[in-house]
């Protein structure tokens, strides 16, 4: 998260910020509301208190509405925020941005985003939407017609995809439904491994992870590789990603040499 300094707000501050650099985000962290004032709120971010004063035109948005008031948030909200540096060389909140417990956000000023990820065992499929079982229950993601899913290679319809597949997305939470919108790529069974290659055969590659653990990559003409750093070779390092076919074997669609 970003965070705000304690600031006075003067009239000094009524000075139009738009040209006035972003302060970076180890100065400008958010956290949970726990109090609102006239002109200000007052956050907790791990144990740190923190009060953070807005600018004038300040931007206040909470879960899909934009707000007139920062006293229409309310305590206990996820807070995320965007600051600047005013004229006076203060730092004050430009966005202020509440969501829900476990969402990140999209500060794009008046195009702003809650974000999740919807995940798990994939236990319904239709034609625009997939419904995963985790540990917190089931979510269900809504797929636009130009979204792409990944199950080894990329395809445009849900026809890829089987019951029990591991599925991830990147989800835009849409109010006031709260719909949850695949934002990009759905991917459906992703693995990776990195360590050095302790095998090597004319289709394969054997990748010790340590631990006792390791992993057979398998290679096809699909694959990419990108050897800049050297030659596929036994002892080189690789970073591999792809397909999962099984515990610890899978088919890769990248491997990359690594220094």
């Amino acid at each position: 998260m970003q965070t705000l300094l304690p600031v006075c707000i003067g009239l000094g501050l009524l000075t139009s910020l738009s040209a006035q650099p972003e302060v970076p985000g180890d100065q400008c962290l958010g956290g949970t509301l726990i109090s609102i004032q006239q002109d200000s709120i007052t956050t907790k971010f791990n144990e740190k208190v923190l009060t953070y004063h807005l600018a004038p035109d300040a931007e206040i948005w909470r879960r899909g509405v934009d707000l007139a008031r920062i006293q229409q948030l309310v305590v206990g909200d996820e807070i995320y925020l965007k600051c600047a540096r005013a004229a006076g060389g203060e730092v004050v909140a430009s966005i202020v941005a509440a969501v829900q417990k476990d969402s990140g956000v999209d500060l794009t000023p008046h195009h702003i985003r809650e974000i999740q990820v919807c995940g798990g065992s994939l236990v319904a499929i239709g034609t625009d939407t997939l419904s995963m079982r985790n540990d917190k229950g089931v979510c269900v993601v809504h797929l636009k017609p130009d979204t792409e899913i990944w199950r080894g290679e990329i395809f445009h319809d849900t026809n890829a995809l089987k019951l029990g597949d591991d599925v991830m997305a990147r989800v835009i939470v849409g109010y006031p439904t709260e719909d949850l919108i695949a934002d990009g790529e759905v991917v459906a069974n992703i693995a990776k491994t990195e360590g050095p290659v302790v095998d090597i055969r004319s289709d394969r590659i054997v990748v010790d992870e340590g631990r006792h653990q390791r992993v057979t990559v398998f290679f096809d003409r699909r694959t990419k590789f990108d050897t800049d750093e050297g030659a596929l070779k036994k002892g080189v390092t690789v970073m591999a990603i792809g397909l999962e076919l099984s515990r610890y074997k899978f088919r890769a669609t990248s491997i990359v040499v690594e220094k």
